[in-house]
């Protein structure tokens, strides 16, 4: 329990720390959100628009308004949207979540699946054809493959829908743009750290000892590899963040991604630093977890950690 306390107090620090970066950043990038509101209004309607805005006031006053607001539960509010920041991310977020949720799940399974035939039938043709694919998955630039999947299988095929967000069918595009380069690492990793582990003396010992060549495979090799696929799983999710920009963007998919670069062009300070907030803390939370998840899955990690 201590060390749930401990990550939990760290990772209220780091997003304290994230919003202050992002505050102080996003008035350093040129460009007025009340003159892009404004559009050719006059300067006078402009400067009221400013002081609507809080803009102002001394950058530091704005900070220290802005950090008293979020502990109210206030995260502001965005005047391109025209309503509360809380409220627009609320609409925006199970768009990208059912993406997520698609991509990530199927990236893991595929990638999990081709690194365990690989490392079975390592050295041959088969390992060579699938350590090949998973290299192409890989190295694929997502904005060409999201281009050829609108083309071909949105457009000319009209198997599922190429842009916009209705019901999850729309999903499945951006998905598997998303997933495929995760498929590909997760294969190569599982590969490489399942061939290493079947070479290990507990997994020797275990076939010296007469165990079948399946349990020895799953329930000593596979699950030495498990510590270090977490690890790797959890550091893939920033990476799927900063691609939700540009594949949402591509799709015309409105989901947070979308939204926060939109947010960012049009300098809606409040939009932007709640979105950043909320990846913080989802990205914060998932590798708790993954921390977690190390005491159960490693005995000596537990032990060093003085339990739960």
């Amino acid at each position: 329990m201590l060390t749930i306390i401990k990550r939990l107090l760290q990772g209220v620090l780091v997003i304290f720390l994230v919003l202050t970066v992002t505050f102080f950043l996003l008035r350093l990038i040129p460009g007025d959100p009340a003159r892009l509101i404004a559009g050719n209004a006059e300067e006078s309607v402009v400067q009221e628009l400013r002081e609507e805005m809080g803009l102002t006031k001394p950058v530091l006053v704005q900070y220290k308004d802005y950090m008293l607001s979020l502990f109210t539960g206030n995260m502001g509010f965005s005047y391109f949207a025209k309503n509360d920041v809380a409220y627009v991310i609320a609409n925006s977020y199970k768009p990208t979540l059912v993406m997520i949720s698609i991509a990530l799940p199927s990236a893991i399974i595929v990638g999990l699946l081709i690194g365990l035939l690989c490392a079975v039938f390592r050295e041959t043709p088969f390992d060579r054809i699938l350590t090949s694919i998973a290299v192409l998955f890989q190295s694929m630039p997502n904005y060409w493959v999201a281009i050829m999947l609108i083309q071909i299988v949105g457009v000319k095929l009209g198997w599922f829908p190429a842009s916009g967000y209705k019901d999850p069918s729309h999903a499945i595009l951006p998905a598997l743009v998303l997933g495929l380069p995760l498929t590909g690492v997760f294969a190569r990793s599982i590969r490489t750290n399942l061939i290493g582990a079947m070479q290990q003396d507990f997994s020797k010992a275990a076939k010296a000892r007469g165990v079948p060549y399946l349990n020895v495979l799953m329930g000593y090799s596979f699950r030495d590899t498990l510590v270090g696929f977490l690890t790797l799983v959890a550091s893939q999710l920033g990476f799927m963040m900063g691609n939700c920009l540009l594949i949402e963007n591509i799709f015309a998919y409105p989901g947070l991604g979308l939204q926060t670069l939109n947010a960012i062009l049009r300098r809606d300070y409040f939009l932007v630093q709640g979105l950043v907030a909320l990846l913080a803390a989802v990205f914060i939370a998932i590798n708790t977890l993954v921390d977690i998840s190390y005491m159960y899955l490693d005995p000596r990690i537990r032990k060093a950690q003085g339990g739960l």
